[in-house]
C-alpha cells in the first residue's frame, strides 16, 4: 500500500510545533542560567534613581510557571529619604494582562510576603487590583497615615479594586479582621474590637462612600455609613456626612465621651451624627 504524504499543512504545523519546542527549551535554559544575582545591585540601584528609595536587594532568580516566566527577589529592603523603612520577604513579579501591553501600558502581576502581611494581585499604572492578606498595616511606617498613625491596629483581611481613569482613582475597597483596635479620627482613644467589616466606595468625582461599617468588641458595638466628598486636597478630604449607630458601650466610657459631646444613653446606646471635615470633625 502506498504510504500517503503528509499535507503541505501538516508539514507547516510540524516545523512550528518544532521550532516552538526549541525556543521553549531555549527559554527555560535562560532562565534556569541565567547569572541573575548579578544583576541584583544593579535592579536596586535603577529603583532608587527612579523612586528615590534605596533599596537592597539579597536574591534575585527566575522561574517558569504555566503563564510564564515569574522574577522572585528576596530579602528586600526599602528606605526613604524621610527615614521610614520597610522589610519585604519576598516579591515574586511576571507579566499580567497582556493586552494593556499591547497598548503600552505595562502591568504586571505581583505577589509580596513580609512580617506584617502578603499581597497578590496586579498593579498598573491604570490599575491596582489584589487581596492583602493578614495585613496589620500599624506595621507600615507610622508617617504614611499622617500624625495619628494608622487608624487601624491587627491583621485583616481586605479586596481592592482601583481603576484610574482622566488621572482620578475609583473603585471599592472591603476589609475584614478581628482582634485588633480601630483609632477614629477625633476620637480620644482607639476601641478595641473583636470582630471588624467594612465596604467603601470612592466615586469618579473623588466622593468616598462608606457603604457599611461594623465594629463589635468588649467596649462597643457599632455600625456607621455615610461619606466624605472631594475636597481642596484630594479625593475624600472635604465634608463628611456619616451616621452612626451605636448598639452597646461600654458605661465607663461615657463620661469621657461626653466631653467631646458624645450624649448616650445610659444603657451606652444611641445614634450620632459625624460631620465636619477630616481635620476638623463634628460629633452631634
Amino acid at each position: 500500500m502506498r504510504r500517503r504524504e503528509p499535507s503541505l499543512f501538516g508539514r507547516l504545523l510540524g516545523a512550528l510545533a518544532r521550532v516552538a519546542l526549541l525556543l521553549l527549551l531555549v527559554l527555560l535554559a535562560a532562565v534556569a542560567f541565567f547569572p541573575f544575582e548579578r544583576i541584583a545591585p544593579a535592579l536596586g540601584a535603577r529603583i532608587e534613581r527612579e523612586t528615590r528609595v534605596a533599596t537592597t536587594i539579597g536574591g534575585l532568580g527566575a522561574h517558569w510557571t504555566w503563564r510564564g516566566p515569574e522574577l522572585e527577589a528576596t530579602g528586600i529592603a526599602l528606605r526613604w529619604p524621610t527615614g521610614e523603612t520597610l522589610a519585604l520577604d519576598d516579591v515574586r513579579v511576571r507579566a499580567a494582562r497582556p493586552s494593556a501591553w499591547l497598548r503600552g501600558v505595562p502591568c504586571a502581576h505581583v505577589t509580596a510576603h513580609a512580617t506584617f502581611g502578603s499581597f497578590s494581585g496586579v498593579i498598573s499604572r491604570e490599575v491596582f487590583r489584589g487581596d492583602f492578606e493578614r495585613f496589620d498595616f500599624a506595621q507600615l511606617p507610622a508617617a504614611w497615615f499622617g500624625e495619628g498613625g494608622s487608624p487601624l491596629a491587627g491583621a485583616v483581611d481586605a479586596q481592592v479594586d482601583l481603576e484610574r481613569v482622566a488621572q482620578q482613582w475609583s473603585g471599592g475597597v472591603t476589609v475584614a479582621g478581628d482582634e485588633g483596635s480601630l483609632a477614629l479620627p477625633g476620637a480620644p482613644v482607639a476601641i478595641p474590637y473583636e470582630k471588624l467589616s467594612a465596604a467603601a466606595r470612592l466615586d469618579e468625582v473623588g466622593t468616598l462612600h462608606l457603604d457599611s461599617l461594623a465594629l463589635a468588641g468588649p467596649m462597643v458595638a457599632a455600625r456607621a455609613k455615610g461619606r466624605i466628598v472631594a475636597g481642596y486636597a484630594g479625593p475624600a478630604t472635604g465634608a463628611i456626612a456619616i451616621q452612626a449607630e451605636i448598639e452597646r458601650m461600654d458605661p465607663a466610657l461615657l463620661p469621657a465621651l461626653s466631653e467631646y459631646g458624645v450624649v448616650l444613653d445610659p444603657d451606652g446606646a444611641g445614634r450620632l451624627t459625624i460631620s465636619g471635615t477630616p481635620e476638623r470633625i463634628e460629633i452631634h
